[in-house]
């Protein structure tokens, strides 16, 4: 067990449009489902079967969690940079190995937010240095429901989650 791969990146971009045009005229990226569109495009590479391999927020638009973003929307001191990286998210196999990360990190005191996603679940942690990272589990394709689909964010809960998925 562990980690299975690389899941997706997440960048704060100075101009959402001209970026969102960007991948996906030269790069080739297409539109994925996800909320707040003006404020972030989650995007799918062209031969991916993954929700989203990129997303792009705009800065300072309250989405941010972490780092030199303001999640209220201040304006960013001159120091700081027009664009740069927000978090990478891995991806884990089970829903257990999401759990045995997410305590780690407790014990650590590195752990962040603990997020249900509908059809991803999430925890976030802070490496040695800060940096803000992701570790996801996706629900098994069989085992998901209408209602996991409306992509959202809402705080997890490990014992309803547990149970629903204890046998996958």
């Amino acid at each position: 067990m562990g980690i299975k791969r690389l899941n997706h990146a997440v960048l704060y971009v100075s101009d959402l449009a001209d970026s969102r045009r960007f991948y996906q005229q030269v790069l080739g990226f297409h539109s994925s489902p996800g909320p707040q569109p003006e404020k972030a495009f989650f995007a799918q590479a062209a031969e991916s079967d993954n929700h989203h391999d990129l997303a792009l927020f705009a800065r300072n638009q309250g989405q941010q969690r972490a780092g030199v973003f303001s999640a209220r929307g201040e304006t960013p001191g001159a120091n700081e940079p027009p664009a740069g990286l927000y978090h990478l998210a891995w991806e884990v196999d089970t829903l257990l190995e999401l759990k045995r990360i997410r305590d780690q990190l407790q014990a650590l005191g590195k752990l962040g937010l603990e997020e249900d996603h509908g059809i991803f679940k999430s925890v976030y942690g802070h490496d040695p240095d800060g940096l803000l990272f992701e570790v996801n589990w996706f629900l098994p394709a069989d085992a998901i429901r209408d209602e996991d689909r409306e992509i959202g964010t809402a705080p997890l809960d490990w014992e309803r989650e547990l149970a629903r998925f204890a046998s996958h």
